[in-house]
């Protein structure tokens, strides 16, 4: 038990590894690249830079060579049409509107058509990008962004020019997001991978926006002043399109409030809380149309996409103020993502979609298109510490509480180790998903599962062991073995690995769950966020000091009898919970059935999780029942030798 805690415990520390840009990436840089510089190369049909010309023919070369080497997709033959298409067009110096509108093309078909970060974690913080491109950019790109820096003197190709206005209109946020990401092969540009994601993205918006002057950014200022409603431009428009895209799109109004946005995203990035609502509306629509343009994989991976990183990160808040909505929506989210693994009829996926939009509309209109009130932001926070907290607290009380009634307090240390490591490496989460790196959905939800499930093997099996002493002979043996010498330090420890695991596993989501909302309130709200979180904590521990309290009087063996069955219970519940967190991730199949939902006890309504838990009732039984008939004919034998 000692050493599969060790395993466990190890799994949990890994970070992710660092990977080389991968074609698709490297494709996405150079579309870009080719896109926001051939301008500068050739114009009216003449080369203008024989330099710059020169890059342009290399990079389109590598363009079409790297779109032969894409993932399967649906795009993936048209990117390579595309890719020849370009090629052609900078071989013959076609005027710079003709490229651009092939770049912009082959742009949002890799966008849409592979998995490709489109939006920042959180709101991106300027003020540390203006220090970080003190002390990583401005030796080359100079200090306002000129490409003046100390250090261009002689570089070929010089460092990009940020304030060049022309420039800055062919130029996403995503594309320099990936950039800085990735560097660009062949130039002094390096990659900053060893940078934070949260990072990277703070420096695309602070780059993205030095280019325009004062004028349209207090333009779109004043557009954007008193608009409390939803705005024409989502937070995927200000990443993944050009200023002229969204020119064209909205006309000169747009591009002022892109001027503004890119120097302001907190009033965009932390609006309100449909936010994450639009998020899952858009991204299920670009599933859908992935799924009529035949590619069901990349459908499926934008609608949990929709669901981790768009609907769970409001879904707490809207439990509070419409439980049946919010059920009937991630239901409907889950039944949408069974269709695509089945192939369903593309009518069908559009009739699901089309109620899902209908549903989130109504979401976002009961969330409402300012912050969380006070009352909501407590209702909100003290729900999620207590249906998170709720399991960890009864697996910690239960240990405790075994560990006293079998005169073993010595060995609750163990337990504050297991405790006291989960809550550690919580912090350390914390601080990591906030500064270092970010955490998606489905890493969470893949934690999350895993953790259950483990717990819930733990647990199963702890409860077998606790209810294999109870007979009579069982019990004899037990005691004149000594609790002590059952109880070694192997045991030890796995109760210890268990503390842990049934911890961290509640924290890792809770952390999470509680940045989210605290971006969605104001000042008051946050005040009332930790209100919540503590009145949450209390109610926790009062629960933990009456099952120590009351399960301590009863008899040993009956102590033993109640807690083996409480075991059972809890591995039951981690095991639904386990399960239906693999199924929000994607990983696994999720059957729904007419069926009674009950959070508390990890019941809900699919084939998967329902079987999985009846399973383990199904081995309980049979394993109590074997149990017992062993001990019924060990007792007969003994009592047979005596006479």
């Amino acid at each position: 038990m000692k050493k599969l805690f060790s395993v466990v415990f190890l799994w949990t520390l890994m970070v992710p590894a660092l990977f080389a840009a991968s074609p698709l990436q490297r494709l996405q840089q150079l579309v870009d690249y080719v896109g926001v510089d051939y301008p500068g190369a050739v114009v009216d049909g003449k080369v203008q830079n024989p330099v710059e010309y020169e890059e342009m023919l290399d990079f389109v070369g590598t363009v079409l060579s790297l779109s032969k080497e894409l993932p399967e997709s649906s795009q993936r033959e048209a990117v390579a049409k595309s890719a020849v298409e370009l090629q052609q067009a900078v071989m013959r110096k076609a005027d710079a509107s003709q490229v651009t509108a092939i770049t912009g093309k082959m742009r949002k078909m890799l966008l849409t058509g592979f998995a490709l970060p489109v939006l920042p974690g959180r709101v991106p913080d300027l003020e540390r990008a203006a220090g970080l491109y003190a002390s990583k950019c401005a030796s080359c790109h100079g200090p306002l962004g000129a490409g003046d820096g100390p250090a261009a003197a002689g570089m070929e190709p010089p460092p990009v020019d940020f304030t060049d206005l022309e420039r800055y209109r062919q130029r996403t946020l995503q594309g320099l997001y990936s950039t800085i990401s990735h560097g660009v092969e062949g130039t002094a540009m390096r990659a900053y991978d060893d940078l934070a994601d949260n990072d990277r993205w703070a420096l695309a918006f602070y780059t993205g926006q030095m280019a325009p002057d004062a004028r349209p950014r207090e333009r779109g200022k004043a557009l954007l002043a008193g608009n409390t409603g939803e705005l024409a431009l989502s937070k995927l428009d200000l990443t993944t399109l050009t200023p002229a895209e969204v020119g064209k799109k909205l006309g000169p109004d747009g591009e002022a409030m892109v001027a503004w946005l890119r120097a302001h995203p907190d009033i965009l990035f932390s609006r309100h809380q449909g936010a994450g609502v639009a998020f899952a509306a858009d991204t299920l629509s670009r599933s859908l149309e992935a799924y009529a343009q035949g590619d069901a994989k990349q459908a499926h991976d934008l609608a949990v996409t929709a669901y981790l990183e768009g609907f769970e990160m409001v879904e707490n808040s809207l439990d509070a103020m419409d439980r049946s909505l919010r059920l009937k929506i991630e239901e409907g989210m889950t039944r949408y993502r069974e269709l695509i693994k089945t192939h369903a009829p593309l009518s069908d996926l559009e009739s699901q979609v089309r109620n899902l939009q209908s549903w989130l509309s109504e979401a976002k209109e009961k969330l409402g298109s300012t912050e969380l009130s006070a009352s909501t932001a407590l209702a909100s926070a003290l729900m999620i510490l207590l249906r998170e907290g709720l399991e960890a607290i009864l697996v910690i009380a239960a240990l405790a509480a075994f560990l006293i009634k079998t005169d073993r307090r010595e060995g609750l240390r163990y337990l504050y180790v297991g405790t006291g490591s989960a809550m550690a490496l919580g912090a350390a989460t914390w601080y990591a998903s906030t500064y270092l790196v970010q955490i998606g959905g489905a890493g969470r939800e893949l934690t999350e599962g895993f953790a259950a499930l483990f717990a819930a093997a733990m647990l199963f099996y702890l409860g077998f062991w606790l209810h294999s002493k109870t007979s009579a002979a069982q019990w004899k043996a037990f005691i004149q073995g000594s609790i002590k010498k059952a109880l070694g330090k192997g045991t030890l420890w796995g109760l210890s690995g268990l503390a842990f695991i049934a911890v961290y596993r509640e924290i890792f989501e809770t952390v999470l769950f509680y940045q989210a909302l605290w971006l969605q309130t104001g000042q008051a709200g946050q005040s009332m966020i930790v209100s919540g979180l503590l009145a949450a904590s209390a109610i926790l521990v009062l629960l933990a000091w009456l099952i120590l309290r009351y399960s301590t009087r009863l008899p040993l063996r009956q102590f033993f009898s109640v807690t083996s069955l409480f075991m059972f219970v809890l591995a039951i519940v981690f095991a639904g919970k386990g399960v239906a967190a693999l199924q929000e991730a994607g990983k696994l199949p999720a059957s729904l059935i007419s069926f009674p939902r009950i959070d508390l006890l990890g019941i809900y309504p699919s084939l998967q999780g329902l079987g999985v838990q009846l399973g383990l009732v199904l081995l309980a039984i049979l394993l109590l029942w074997s149990s017992s008939r062993r001990n019924h004919d060990s007792s007969g034998q003994t009592t047979g030798a005596e006479t």
